[in-house]
């Protein structure tokens, strides 16, 4: 799949979602309720979502471009896998 694709599957998948109250985090893909996501909605679709979990750690940036709106987000941490011993 192109990346158009998984975003337009995206948006079908979370407009469902949204429907019951219930979105999952575009950063750690997590299933969230509505009451605890930031949400960016366009023209009545949403755009791009982010649990409050998420959002605390991460730096959001929007941007517009000519295809539409660029979202980033950038984890103000350092991400460590594994564990050290």
């Amino acid at each position: 799949m192109t990346p158009e694709q998984l975003q337009r599957v995206w948006v079908q998948q979370a407009q469902l979602d949204a429907d019951r109250g219930v979105i999952a985090c575009r950063v750690c893909r997590r299933p969230s309720s509505l009451e605890h996501t930031l949400t960016l909605w366009r023209n009545g679709v949403l755009v791009f979502a982010i649990c409050d979990r998420c959002s605390g750690a991460h730096d959001v940036q929007v941007h517009p471009t000519d295809a539409g709106l660029e979202v980033r987000a950038r984890a103000r941490t350092p991400l460590i896998v594994g564990s050290a011993r």
